[in-house]
C-alpha cells in the first residue's frame, strides 16, 4: 500500500500540483487506516513490537571555545509489559509507539524539497514579478530596472530558495550571548535486547529538532516525529509546525531580498543616472551606489548616493567622494562640487606629510569627501565638536565632582575616567570650535594596504586634525602613540602641514 501511495504522489506532483494538494487529505486518511491495520497486525503478533524504547534527552553547555559539554541527561525508559507499554509506571498507548515508528520510517523523510512544503517550483521559476509583490518592505527600494533584473534572478533561483528553506529549518542551532545551552534527543527501539531502530536529533538551542539522523546516517526531515515524541512524553512544550505554502513563500522572498540588500543599494544609484552623467564634464565616474548603512559618514540624512570621482588633478591613489542626498525626485545639485573641487583637491594634496606618505605607499588610498555642497556635514561636526549645550553639560559634571575632594570623600568610581568619558560624549575632541569655523573643514579618509583606516579633518587654517583611527597604524604612526586601545580610538591630535604635532 505504501508503494502505491508513493507512486500516486509522484504522478500527481509531476502532472498537476494543485491536484496533488487537493489529494493530501485523501492520502492522509489512507495513512491513518494503514496505521490502524498495522496496529491490529502487531497486536496479533506481539513479539514484533519493540520490547522497549529508550529516550535520552541531553542538555549541553557552551564552553565558549567552539565546543560544549554535556550539562545534564534525562532518560526515559518505556517497557513492554505483557500487552501494554509503561513509562514510569504509567501506561502508554501502543498507538503512540506505532505512530512514532511510522513517522520515523516514512520513505519521504529523506525528501526536503520545496514541493514538500507546498511550494510550486514551476510557478517560482516563471513569476518573479509576483514574487516581488510579497516583499514586506518594498518602499525601501526604488526598484529600478537594474534592481529588478538582479533580484528576479535570485528570487527564481530554486537553489537559493532551497538554501533559505534549510536556513529556516535550522534556526536556533547556535549558541548566543544569552543562550548557553543546547538540547538533543536520542531515541532507541529494542527488540529482543538488540537495537532495531535509532535516531538522533540535531543539537538545538530553540527551533526544530529535525533534521534527525538514523543508524544508516540518513538525514530525516519530518516535523511529525516531534509531535509524536511529545505525545509519548506528554510534555508541555509548545510545538509550531514549519511554514508551508503562501506563508513560507512570503518568508523566503523576504529573506532572499534582505540577504541581497547591499547589492540592491549599489544598484539604487541607476535611478539617478542622468544626474550622475552630468559629472562626466569634469570627472571620470569611477563608481556610484546608494550609501549602505549609517555611522561614519551620515546618520539621519535622506537616501544618499555615493559617487566616486577621478580627474587629472588627483594623485593616482586619491579619489573625490561625492555624497549627494536625495532631494524630491532627484539628488542634490552638482553645481557646488563642480565649483569647489579644484580648491579642495589642491588643499588636501598640499598636506605635505600625507602627500609624502601617499607617494611612498601606492597601495594606500585617500578619499576626499564632499557632502552635498561642503566638505563636512552636520553629523560629523556633531561627532568631532559637539555643541555649546553639551559642552556646558560636561563642565557642570566636572564641577560637581569637586564635591568629593572638598568633603574628603573617596568616590566609588574612577574620577579621571569619568571625566574622560564625559568629555568624549559631550565635547568630542574638546577643541570647542565655533560652528562657523568647523563647518569649513574638509573630511578625508585614508586606508592602507592592510585596510587600517583613519579619519582626518583639514581645518580652515590648514591645521590637520586626526579624529579617528581604526586599526594598528595611521600613516607611519603606530596606534600606541595615541592611546592604549588596540582597536578604534579617537586620538584628537592636531598636526601642521609637515606632520608636526601641535599642542592643544
Amino acid at each position: 500500500m505504501k508503494a502505491i501511495i508513493l507512486v500516486g504522489f509522484e504522478i500527481l506532483k509531476g502532472n498537476n500540483f494543485r491536484i496533488y494538494l487537493s489529494c493530501v487529505k485523501f492520502f492522509e486518511t489512507l495513512r491513518i487506516l494503514t496505521i490502524i491495520l498495522l496496529l491490529k497486525s502487531l497486536s496479533a503478533v506481539g513479539q514484533t513490537l519493540p520490547d522497549s524504547v529508550a529516550i535520552t534527552y541531553n542538555t549541553y553547555v557552551n564552553k565558549f571555545d567552539g565546543s560544549d559539554n554535556i550539562y545534564r541527561t534525562d532518560n526515559y525508559s518505556i517497557i513492554l509489559d505483557g500487552n501494554r507499554y509503561l513509562l514510569n509506571g504509567d501506561r502508554i498507548a501502543k498507538s503512540k509507539i506505532l505512530n512514532l515508528l511510522a513517522e520515523l520510517t516514512k520513505p519521504s523523510n529523506a525528501d526536503n524539497s520545496l514541493a514538500k512544503y507546498e511550494l510550486d517550483t514551476n510557478w517560482i521559476k516563471n513569476n518573479p514579478a509576483d514574487l516581488l509583490t510579497l516583499y514586506s518592505d518594498r518602499e525601501r527600494i526604488d526598484w529600478n530596472e537594474q534592481q529588478k533584473e538582479f533580484i528576479f534572478k535570485k528570487l527564481t533561483d530554486l537553489s537559493i530558495n532551497k538554501e533559505e528553506l534549510n536556513d529556516f529549518l535550522s534556526i536556533g542551532g547556535n549558541y548566543t550571548m544569552h543562550s548557553s545551552y543546547k538540547n538533543e534527543f536520542i531515541i532507541k527501539f529494542y527488540s529482543k535486547g538488540v537495537i532495531s531502530n535509532e535516531v538522533k536529533s540535531r543539537k538545538y538551542v530553540w527551533g526544530y529538532k529535525m533534521p534527525w539522523t538514523n543508524q544508516l546516517g540518513d538525514t530525516l526531515y519530518n516535523f511529525n516525529i516531534e509531535t509524536k515524541l511529545k505525545d509519548i512524553l506528554s510534555t508541555k512544550e509548545k510545538l509550531k509546525a514549519p511554514l508551508k505554502g503562501d506563508k513560507l513563500q512570503k518568508y523566503l522572498v523576504n529573506k532572499i531580498i534582505d540577504n541581497y540588500m547591499q547589492s540592491l543599494y549599489k544598484l539604487s544609484a541607476y535611478s539617478y543616472q542622468k544626474e550622475i552623467d552630468e559629472l562626466n564634464s569634469d570627472f571620470k565616474v569611477v563608481s556610484f551606489e546608494e550609501l549602505y548603512g549609517r555611522g561614519r559618514y551620515i546618520w539621519n540624512e535622506p537616501k544618499t548616493m555615493k559617487i566616486v570621482l577621478k580627474n587629472k588633478l588627483m594623485y593616482d591613489n586619491v579619489n573625490l567622494v561625492f555624497l549627494a542626498s536625495k532631494s524630491g525626485n532627484t539628488i542634490y545639485t552638482r553645481d557646488s562640487i563642480k565649483k569647489d573641487y579644484a580648491e579642495y583637491i589642491s588643499r588636501v594634496q598640499s598636506i605635505k606629510f600625507i602627500s609624502d606618505y601617499l607617494k611612498a605607499n601606492s597601495n594606500s588610498r585617500l578619499d576626499i569627501y564632499y557632502f552635498n555642497n561642503k566638505g563636512i556635514n552636520d553629523y560629523n561636526i556633531e561627532s568631532v565638536n559637539k555643541n555649546p549645550t553639551s559642552w556646558a553639560r560636561h563642565d557642570k559634571w566636572v564641577e560637581s565632582l569637586k564635591f568629593y575632594e572638598k568633603n574628603n570623600i573617596k568616590p566609588s568610581f574612577d574620577i579621571n575616567q569619568s571625566i574622560k568619558t564625559s568629555q568624549q560624549n559631550d565635547c568630542g575632541c574638546n577643541f570647542r570650535f565655533d560652528k562657523s569655523y568647523i563647518e569649513k573643514a574638509i573630511f578625508c579618509e585614508i586606508r592602507n594596504a592592510e585596510n587600517n583606516s583613519s579619519v582626518w579633518f583639514l581645518l580652515p587654517d590648514n591645521r590637520v586634525l586626526l579624529y579617528l583611527m581604526d586599526g594598528n597604524k595611521v600613516l607611519n604612526f603606530n596606534y600606541k602613540g595615541f592611546g592604549d586601545k588596540e582597536y578604534m580610538q579617537y586620538p584628537c591630535v592636531l598636526f601642521d602641514l609637515n606632520g608636526q604635532k601641535i599642542p592643544k
